[in-house]
């Protein structure tokens, strides 16, 4: 049962930062056009500009980002663990 909540709360959270971060797709919001500095208008117009690896940058900080957030998730995790044997240890 209380699996079967943990999956669906991912599934939701999942949506969400579909919602949250549309970055990952090939045409950046208003939003995130002016918070990075992103001419939106003319991006795809110039020849020039490898929009590509614009939006790769972007997504490499966005998975840099998730990897700390896991990292510091095992980390509580194993703070909590340890905190417990030693409460139990007592």
């Amino acid at each position: 049962m209380i699996r079967s909540i943990h999956i669906w709360l991912w599934g939701m959270i999942a949506e969400l930062e579909h919602i949250l971060y549309p970055w990952k797709s090939s045409t950046p919001p208003s939003w995130a056009a002016e918070r990075y500095g992103v001419d939106a208008n003319t991006l795809y117009d110039d020849p020039n500009f490898d929009n590509d690896l614009h939006f790769d940058w972007l997504k490499s900080h966005d998975e840099k980002l998730n990897k700390l957030e896991e990292n510091m998730i095992l980390a509580f995790d194993e703070i909590h663990k340890l905190k417990t044997e030693l409460i139990s240890n007592v």
